[in-house]
Protein backbone atom coordinates (compact mmCIF):
# COMPACT_ATOMS: atom_id res chain seq x y z
CA UNK A 1 0.00 0.00 0.00
CA UNK A 2 1.18 3.71 -0.59
CA UNK A 3 0.32 5.84 2.11
CA UNK A 4 0.93 9.69 1.69
CA UNK A 5 4.29 10.28 4.13
CA UNK A 6 3.31 13.98 4.81
CA UNK A 7 -0.29 13.21 5.80
CA UNK A 8 0.39 10.54 8.13
CA UNK A 9 3.38 12.70 9.72
CA UNK A 10 0.80 15.45 10.18
CA UNK A 11 -1.55 12.37 11.26
CA UNK A 12 0.81 11.29 13.80
CA UNK A 13 0.77 8.42 12.28
CA UNK A 14 4.48 7.35 11.76
CA UNK A 15 7.18 5.09 13.68
CA UNK A 16 10.86 4.65 14.15
CA UNK A 17 11.66 0.99 14.53
CA UNK A 18 15.08 -0.38 14.17
CA UNK A 19 16.39 2.98 12.79
CA UNK A 20 13.75 3.63 9.63
CA UNK A 21 10.91 5.30 9.70
CA UNK A 22 7.19 4.07 8.80
CA UNK A 23 4.10 6.03 8.25
CA UNK A 24 0.36 4.47 8.37
CA UNK A 25 -2.69 4.96 6.93
CA UNK A 26 -4.85 4.92 10.28
CA UNK A 27 -4.41 4.33 13.30
CA UNK A 28 -5.47 0.69 13.68
CA UNK A 29 -2.17 -0.10 11.36
CA UNK A 30 0.11 1.89 13.87
CA UNK A 31 -1.18 -0.23 16.69
CA UNK A 32 -0.74 -3.07 14.88
CA UNK A 33 2.69 -2.21 14.17
CA UNK A 34 3.77 -1.61 17.10
CA UNK A 35 2.34 -4.95 18.86
CA UNK A 36 4.29 -7.17 16.49
CA UNK A 37 6.95 -4.77 14.45
CA UNK A 38 9.55 -6.79 13.72
CA UNK A 39 7.48 -9.07 11.39
CA UNK A 40 5.19 -6.44 10.36
CA UNK A 41 9.25 -4.48 9.24
CA UNK A 42 10.61 -7.65 7.97
CA UNK A 43 7.10 -8.52 5.54
CA UNK A 44 7.82 -4.52 4.48
CA UNK A 45 11.32 -5.76 3.80
CA UNK A 46 10.06 -8.46 1.57
CA UNK A 47 7.12 -6.20 -0.52
CA UNK A 48 9.59 -3.75 -0.62
CA UNK A 49 12.54 -6.11 -2.47
CA UNK A 50 10.22 -7.76 -4.19
CA UNK A 51 7.46 -4.73 -5.84
CA UNK A 52 5.64 -6.04 -9.45
CA UNK A 53 5.63 -3.00 -11.94
CA UNK A 54 2.43 -1.71 -12.78
CA UNK A 55 0.52 -3.21 -15.40
CA UNK A 56 2.05 -1.10 -18.12
CA UNK A 57 5.65 -1.79 -16.77
CA UNK A 58 6.24 1.47 -15.01
CA UNK A 59 7.29 1.69 -11.63
CA UNK A 60 4.60 2.14 -8.62
CA UNK A 61 4.50 5.94 -8.31
CA UNK A 62 5.51 6.11 -4.40
CA UNK A 63 6.97 8.57 -2.20
CA UNK A 64 10.61 8.51 -3.75
CA UNK A 65 9.33 8.56 -7.87
CA UNK A 66 7.41 11.80 -6.26
CA UNK A 67 10.52 13.61 -4.71
CA UNK A 68 12.53 12.65 -7.50
CA UNK A 69 9.81 14.52 -10.05
CA UNK A 70 9.99 17.37 -7.60
CA UNK A 71 13.88 17.50 -7.02
CA UNK A 72 14.42 16.96 -10.95
CA UNK A 73 11.81 16.60 -13.41
CA UNK A 74 13.78 16.46 -16.46
CA UNK A 75 15.74 13.57 -15.19
CA UNK A 76 12.94 11.95 -14.29
CA UNK A 77 11.27 12.26 -17.70
CA UNK A 78 14.15 10.93 -19.35
CA UNK A 79 13.96 7.99 -17.41
CA UNK A 80 9.93 7.68 -16.97
CA UNK A 81 8.73 10.33 -19.35
CA UNK A 82 4.88 8.16 -18.65
CA UNK A 83 5.65 8.54 -15.44
CA UNK A 84 7.00 12.53 -15.03
CA UNK A 85 3.36 13.20 -17.71
CA UNK A 86 0.91 11.29 -15.21
CA UNK A 87 2.79 13.36 -12.72
CA UNK A 88 2.26 16.53 -14.45
CA UNK A 89 -1.15 15.64 -15.09
CA UNK A 90 -2.06 15.05 -11.64
CA UNK A 91 -0.62 18.39 -10.85
CA UNK A 92 -2.62 20.28 -13.27
CA UNK A 93 -5.78 18.69 -12.36
CA UNK A 94 -5.45 19.81 -8.45
CA UNK A 95 -4.66 23.37 -10.02
CA UNK A 96 -0.80 23.45 -8.20
CA UNK A 97 1.67 25.37 -9.76
CA UNK A 98 3.91 22.96 -12.42
CA UNK A 99 7.29 21.82 -10.93
CA UNK A 100 10.63 23.17 -11.77
CA UNK A 101 13.09 21.46 -14.20
CA UNK A 102 15.27 20.33 -11.89
CA UNK A 103 18.98 20.48 -10.07
CA UNK A 104 21.13 18.42 -12.61
CA UNK A 105 23.32 19.82 -15.30
CA UNK A 106 20.56 19.37 -18.04
CA UNK A 107 17.61 21.35 -16.09
CA UNK A 108 20.46 24.30 -15.58
CA UNK A 109 21.38 24.24 -19.65
CA UNK A 110 17.80 24.31 -20.23
CA UNK A 111 17.54 27.33 -17.82
CA UNK A 112 20.48 29.26 -19.44
CA UNK A 113 19.51 28.94 -23.16
CA UNK A 114 15.48 29.51 -22.37
CA UNK A 115 14.24 33.05 -23.94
Amino acid sequence: MTVDVARAEADGLTIEHGGRAFAFCRSGCLRAFKDEADAYAAKADRAHSTTAPQAKGLPVIDEGMRRWYESCSCCLSDTFPDIKAALDAERAATDAAPVDPGICEIAEAQEVSAP
